[in-house]
């Protein structure tokens, strides 16, 4: 299965957070974190050289359409974070009922006169559709396109591009939801200069706004009182407890941003018009006046000493410090093991100041439909830097591949060509060995075929003479022989005269016993008179066997018997006599012949 990888962006007044996360075959994995800080958000190159430095701390992961993306299956996108605070939010009630792919342009139809500015500068997008049988509705969320830009910026400074911008409210909501948030409860993210507060129900995002009031204005309510610089008055609000001066001026105030907050949420409930005894999904729930509601504090302001007992006894709501990491830690289908202690270290320190980012990288990773306030051009521009990059990559990787062939071709055809040329040298030197081989076994074939026996009608005739040496009984006459080239094949004819029937009935049982001739078949005798004289003939015709040859061959060419020394062959035959009646025998030299 591909995986697929997201860093989630965050730039903040005073610090820029970074997550990675890696998904695959359903398990969601946090494999890298990174925060920097820089003192003036104005100061441009400061920001963007700590983001650089951020993003190379992280290990620069490449961007989709490289050449090595095209063997890499991992699917790589990078999310950026927008403020709540330059974010404005609508209802858009009693839309007309209307399928996904054609929501869009009702919702495009009907924001144009609901914007707070001018629809040239804005870039809107909408979430949270709730359908009745009759209307539906959905929460409109636009902000200024020079807002956005601004925040692209630092990324195009390093060349990074942003898939995907998402509204820190929403990035808050998606944490808190895969963190376990099933009732009503209210979350407050404390920044440096900002406050974002959200209303959660049902796992989803019911409500949210921003206040101009941080740990900023802490430090800077401490220095007054205190008259210290801004060093020691920040890390005096780190010792000093909520309800104690001069903190408790600043806790005042904070109480009461977050008691219109959650007046306005109730508000914004009652009068949205989608009470949930109307709710298609058939969810009961009560007014917030009469449901058990919790609260939750991150971010860096949370960490005032004693501030959520301060504030749940101020506003009357069950108040607890929210740690997002330690949170979305205890569900099992994610995991957070970096194994860099640095990463760990960083964890540690900022777990609870990711909420953002954290939410940034789970709304992306969420494969139901996720707001995006990325401005359309830079979308154009993103699919179109893709498509060329996919192009080069893809023209790259054919040159590499035609280049692979050609230099294959060529060291192969260099391989055969050097292999050619030692099999022919191999050959040159066994020519001469060759050559003379063939001489001495043309000369071994000769004198073969010169040793090779060829029958001859005499040997035929010689073997005829042994049979029959008394030839005043039998006479041959009219001796033929066809084939003797092939002696397999050879056919012989002669006639026989003789005497008597007898004679000729002998001279031919003696052919079918000789083992040379075969296949005899005489004629019919017949008889005539000669000389007063009455003489038997008959016409025979016979083979030649397998073995005529050899017989013919060993006639013609006997075997010489080996030479005996008869001298040495007496003297071993000579043996003394015993000269006693017992087994042993006397040793005497043989007498020597005269």
């Amino acid at each position: 299965m591909a995986k697929k990888r997201v860093v989630a962006i965050d730039i903040g007044t005073h610090t820029a957070k970074m997550v990675q996360f890696e998904q695959s075959s359903g398990t969601l994995r946090l494999t890298n974190a990174g925060v920097v800080t820089y003192t003036d958000k104005d100061d441009k190159q400061q920001v963007t050289e700590s983001i650089r430095h951020l993003w190379a701390s992280l290990g620069s992961p490449a961007q989709k359409g490289n050449l090595l993306s095209l063997f890499d299956r991992s699917d790589l996108e990078v999310v950026l974070a927008l403020p709540r605070s330059l974010v404005s939010t609508k209802r858009l009630a009693n839309l007309p009922t209307a399928a996904d792919d054609q929501l869009a342009n009702i919702v495009a139809i009907a924001a144009e006169s609901e914007l707070p500015f001018q629809i040239e500068e804005a870039i809107f997008t909408y979430h949270d559709v709730r359908r009745t049988p009759d209307a539906t509705s959905v929460e409109l969320i636009s902000t200024r396109h020079a807002s956005v830009a601004s925040y692209l910026d630092f990324l195009e400074q390093i060349g990074v591009s942003a898939s995907a911008v998402t509204p820190s409210m929403i990035a808050i909501a998606g944490t808190a939801a895969n963190s376990g948030c099933t009732q009503p409860t209210f979350v407050v993210d404390i920044g440096a200069s900002q406050t974002d507060f959200c209303f959660i129900e049902g796992g989803a995002l019911r409500f949210s706004r921003s206040f101009r009031l941080g740990g900023d204005k802490l430090t800077e309510h401490i220095s007054e009182e205190l008259n210290v610089n801004s060093e020691t008055a920040e890390e005096e609000k780190r010792h000093i407890p909520a309800d104690e001066a001069p903190t408790s001026a600043w806790t005042a105030q904070l109480v009461g941003e977050l008691r219109r907050s959650i007046a306005a949420a109730t508000a914004h409930r009652a009068s949205d018009g989608f009470d949930a005894a109307e709710e298609t999904d058939g969810v009961e729930s009560a007014r917030l006046s009469e449901t058990e509601t919790e609260l939750w504090l991150c971010g860096g302001g949370a960490r005032v000493p004693e501030l959520a007992a301060v504030l749940e006894e101020g506003l009357d709501i069950p108040t607890s410090f929210w740690n997002p990491l330690r949170a979305i830690e205890q569900q099992p289908n994610i995991k957070i093991d970096p194994q860099d202690a640095e990463i760990k270290t960083i964890l540690e320190e900022w777990g609870d100041t990711l909420a953002v980012p954290l939410g940034v990288g789970f709304s992306t990773l969420d494969s139901t439909l996720q707001p995006s306030l990325l401005p359309q051009e830079a979308a154009a521009t993103l699919t179109q830097t893709t498509r060329q990059r996919q192009i080069f990559a893809t023209a790259g990787l054919g040159v590499l591949i035609v280049g692979g062939i050609l230099f294959g071709s060529y060291t192969l055809q260099r391989s055969q060509k050097h292999r050619t040329e030692m099999v022919d040298a191999r050959l040159a030197s066994y020519a001469q060995p060759v050559a003379a081989a063939q001489a001495q076994l043309g000369r071994e074939l000769a004198l073969t075929e010169m040793l090779a026996h060829n029958v001859s009608p005499l040997d035929i005739l010689h073997a005829l003479s042994e049979m029959f040496s008394d030839r005043t009984q039998v006479a041959w006459t009219n001796f033929n022989i066809i084939n003797l080239h092939e002696p397999q094949t050879a056919r012989i004819t002669f006639n026989l005269e003789g005497a008597s029937h007898n004679a000729i009935n002998t001279l031919l049982r003696a052919l079918d016993r000789s083992g040379v001739f075969t296949n005899v078949r005489p004629g019919e005798v017949t008889t005539i008179s000669q000389n007063r004289k009455q003489i038997f003939q008959v016409q025979v015709r016979c083979n030649l066997t397998a073995s005529a040859v050899r017989a013919f061959a060993k006639k013609r060419y006997p075997m010489p018997q080996p030479q005996i020394d008869k001298t040495a062959e007496v003297a071993e035959l000579q043996i003394a006599s015993p000269s006693s009646n017992t087994l042993e025998f006397e040793n005497k030299k043989p007498e020597k012949e005269e």
